[in-house]
């Protein structure tokens, strides 16, 4: 899950530093509401799982959202 998770928010945010689970997605990717909005689009896809906006506020890192992900899962 992990990788697919990696990959996906890759696809989003095409140039951008490399992503790792620790990466922070506002001070190391530099991910705007936008940006966040797209990321949650790309996973509900790639899932086939709705997200609710308001269950991803406090994700801070790749793996908040992965956590929170293996939860709605």
């Amino acid at each position: 899950m992990e990788s697919r998770v990696i990959s996906t928010i890759q696809s989003v945010l095409d140039k951008r530093p490399i992503i790792t689970l620790e990466s922070r997605l506002i001070e190391d990717l530099l991910v705007d509401s936008l940006d966040k909005l797209m990321i949650l689009s790309a996973l509900e896809d790639e899932f086939a799982i709705t997200i609710s906006e308001d269950d991803f506020a406090d994700i801070f890192t790749v793996n908040d959202m992965v956590e929170k992900l293996k939860e709605v899962i």
